[in-house]
């Protein structure tokens, strides 16, 4: 398996949390222009790294970042903007995500 896959795959990750996180704020043609492009950097993205990665490691692997990236930016807002601090049990669970996504990466074929 290739880190260059695995890149492609953070990289849209990180676009995928924008976009859903844009999504759900966006308020004018602006933001809603770049929610749109970040939904297609997040599909290039993850049809780049499926040139590297077989397809059920990529869409795993894709999905869980996505989720983490995500819960980890409504955590920062929900504490910015309302100051509510996180659930212990949310943060162990996101833990074990991150370390089911680490582990398909280390598996071996």
């Amino acid at each position: 398996m290739s880190n260059r896959g695995f890149l492609w795959i953070f990289l849209g990750a990180v676009a995928e949390c924008g976009w859903a996180y844009g999504l759900k704020h966006a308020s004018n043609l602006s933001e809603f222009l770049l929610t749109t492009l970040l939904v297609s950097i997040s599909f290039v993205s993850f049809m780049k790294a499926l040139k590297y990665l077989p397809v059920s490691i990529s869409y795993a692997v894709f999905v869980g970042f996505g989720t983490v990236f995500i819960v980890i930016a409504e955590i920062i807002s929900d504490y910015v903007t309302s100051g509510i601090m996180p659930n212990f049990i949310r943060l162990f669970f996101i833990a074990t995500l991150i370390l089911g996504v680490l582990g398909l990466k280390g598996i071996k074929e």
